[in-house]
């Protein structure tokens, strides 16, 4: 009965052993996951003021060459065209 208890205590224990490898394995990649998760929100946040910024520079430039165009007296099609369309959107 000595001999047997001693196999089942050895077998017990390395299962043990081999569930807490893995549950260390899972924290550590849990560990990661997150940073990555963190590194992907500051690299979202990077690319929305990039992009915030692109479209008011891109505001400013219609609204340069609205005020250019509507300043002028004589305007042909397309650039009447131009400024109708640049009415509608800035206005």
């Amino acid at each position: 009965m000595g001999r047997e208890a001693a196999k089942k205590n050895g077998k017990k224990k390395c299962k043990d052993d081999a569930l807490e490898e893995v549950e260390k394995e899972w924290v550590e990649y849990k560990e990661l996951k997150e940073q990555e998760i963190e590194q992907l929100k500051e690299l979202t946040l990077v690319k929305q003021e990039k992009n915030k910024l692109m479209k008011e520079k891109t505001e400013a430039k219609k609204m340069k060459m609205y005020l250019k165009l509507s300043s002028e007296e004589h305007l042909d099609d397309r650039k009447k065209e131009l400024l109708e369309r640049l009415e509608r959107e800035l206005f």
